[in-house]
């Protein structure tokens, strides 16, 4: 069976470069310390460290071993602090990224649930594109965002976190266009009220549209989704939107959903970090709510 312990006095002693002063730091007697070194050194059937007047130094085989000890060490005392902090939950902060109509309709109702559970712990969220908020996120300003997927960057890690529908809609002059499928070619015909270029679900439509061989001539550019709602519902063209963010009109008859003789493919909202970097636990305890609960919130 490993014994701990001698590895404990071995990495305290390869630090100090001195069985003496490992002995105070751990608090033993130094005869204790030696003799936990000769011990390890005779259940290893080699030498770890070289022994002269004014301390220790290790050998080739104490600096193969430390190598190995010094990873897991520090390892048993992150993992400690992580438990630390999970004790402790009672301050800290959370820094999330994400567009306007992800923190309106993914984010705030696990806000309000996280911060009733934890109360002391200071949720702070930024509004911005996907470029701003991976750019944030690079930069070391928040903990994670949440984006449409796919992210291709080796430097991030990604986490699916919800598929959407995104969708055509219009208001009561356009009505007609939910009672027939029209072809996306078709569609093109008509006033298009869309994102503005630089935004990413501008770009799926863009895709999408390219897909099917049509090319197209928006409207309105509007960087704004309540502006897009707006604009559908005063029947100023036909607004291209995510349909879990406009059940609530679409139930109550302010839009219309277009039906297309062509399919919109589904796409994911995913959470984004970095892959190098520990995310504090507090945020991970958000993440986990998150992916446990589900997340698009439902308009009634």
């Amino acid at each position: 069976m490993v014994n701990l312990e001698l590895y404990r006095v071995f990495y305290y002693t390869a630090k100090a470069g001195s069985i003496s002063k490992a002995a105070q730091e751990l608090h033993m007697a130094q005869p204790s310390a030696s003799l936990a070194i000769k011990q390890l050194e005779d259940s290893l059937h080699t030498n770890l460290f070289h022994r002269t007047p004014r301390g220790v130094s290790l050998t080739s085989e104490g600096s193969t071993l430390f190598a190995y000890i010094e990873q897991a060490y520090e390892l048993i005392m992150s993992a400690e602090s992580k438990l630390d902090e999970v004790a402790k939950m009672g301050g800290g902060e959370v820094r999330i990224a994400a567009s306007i109509s992800v923190i309106q309709y993914v984010l705030l109702p696990h806000m309000e649930r996280f911060h009733r559970e934890y109360p002391t712990i200071e949720i702070k969220v930024v509004h911005g594109s996907t470029l701003g908020c991976l750019k944030l996120l690079k930069e070391g300003k928040i903990d994670f965002c949440i984006v449409r997927l796919p992210i291709e960057d080796e430097s991030l890690m990604t986490t699916s976190l919800l598929s959407i529908q995104d969708c055509f809609v219009a208001g009561e002059k356009y009505k007609h266009l939910s009672e027939a499928p029209v072809s996306m070619k078709e569609l093109a015909e008509y006033p298009l009220v869309v994102f503005p270029p630089h935004m990413t679900s501008r770009q799926a439509m863009n895709r999408l549209m390219a897909s099917y061989g049509v090319t197209f001539e928006p409207k309105y550019e509007i960087g704004s989704l309540q502006l897009l709602i707006g604009f559908a519902q005063a029947n100023l063209g036909i607004s291209y939107v995510v349909r879990e963010f406009v059940t609530k009109e679409l139930d109550e008859g302010s839009l219309f959903e277009v039906k297309l003789k062509e399919q919109i493919p589904r796409i994911e909202f995913g959470i984004v970090r970095m892959k190098q970097l520990a995310i504090p636990v507090a945020a991970q305890q958000f993440i986990d709510q998150m992916l446990a609960e589900g997340s698009v919130k439902e308009e009634n």
